[in-house]
């Protein structure tokens, strides 16, 4: 028997379906998964971003990574692509969730649609992709489902207009505890990763557009005082997900369940006054960047 420790995290012959694997957090969370071993399949909203990232993914991580398209907010088309999942992978051993489409608007100007739209994109959407999995996993007596939630959900951000998208973030939590208690004699855990602020590209970008309206002196200082809220002082880097994610998918996190793991450099436990209230964080406008 080998004594390396990091035989626990290996996935080989474990296979994985990441939401959002191509772009932000999601496209580092199945490079995580890849670099194990395991076979990934990432799906994206869009085809072009979908395959590029799978052909990166693998070219980085020397095992091929697959790609699929669903649009979250359609049913149906969900449907379509959990079947297409299972016949092509025939189960799923690993299922991370990472599917935030944000709208920051005040609660009290929100318009019907939009509120039913996050919701379905952000929450039912990963209860139906579960429903399809989780038959496979209990057969298997093995399964790992990871969703991927947001340190608002644990602290308040009063002046970013997040009431009702962090009351998605918060139902991803509230679902990790309680699938945990239905799944675990199946040995299926299931857990949230509370993501703070990390460099993504789309953050990079945003910077970009504040430095572009605002002066460099104020896009420095949005920065700073982002990086002011974390007992790191300074935003994540990306890449820095990926050893939670190999530990929450292996056999070396089979014992952690039901948690809301954080891992934003000490946000959520911070004392800090609001940053920079005149700049919103994200523009007031639906995306769909799967950050």
């Amino acid at each position: 028997m080998s004594n390396r420790a990091f035989d626990k995290f290996d996935l080989t012959g474990r296979k994985a379906v990441v939401t959002g694997g191509s772009t932000g957090m999601g496209y580092y969370m199945a490079r995580g998964l890849a670099r194990s071993g395991a076979r990934v399949l990432i799906a994206h909203h869009l085809e072009d971003f979908a395959k590029s990232a799978a052909l990166q993914l693998t070219d980085e991580s020397g095992v091929t990574v697959l790609h699929d398209t669903v649009d979250l907010s359609d049913r149906a088309n969900i449907k379509t692509f959990t079947n297409r999942v299972l016949s092509r992978l025939g189960s799923v051993d690993i299922f991370v969730g990472n599917t935030p489409q944000d709208l920051c608007q005040p609660v009290e100007k929100m318009a019907d649609r939009a509120i039913d739209q996050m919701f379905q994109v952000n929450v039912s959407s990963l209860i139906e992709i579960m429903r399809a999995f989780i038959p496979g996993m209990r057969q298997k007596r093995w399964g790992r489902i990871i969703l991927s939630s947001l340190t608002t959900s644990l602290a308040g951000a009063a002046q970013e207009d997040m009431g009702a998208y962090t009351a998605t973030t918060g139902a991803l939590n509230s679902l990790a505890h309680a699938s945990a208690a239905e799944l675990g004699h199946d040995d299926i855990t299931v857990n949230s990763i509370v993501l703070g602020m990390y460099k993504t590209e789309s953050l990079t970008e945003y910077l970009a557009m504040v430095q572009k309206t605002h002066g460099e002196g104020v896009a420095k200082a949005f920065t700073n005082s982002l990086s002011s809220m974390t007992a790191n002082g300074r935003l994540g880097r990306p890449d820095e997900v990926e050893g939670l994610i190999q530990l929450l998918a292996s056999n070396a996190g089979g014992y952690i369940t039901g948690t809301n793991l954080c891992a934003d450099g000490g946000m959520a436990m911070m004392f800090r006054p609001n940053p920079m209230p005149a700049i919103p964080i994200y523009p007031p406008l639906f995306r769909n960047l799967y950050t």
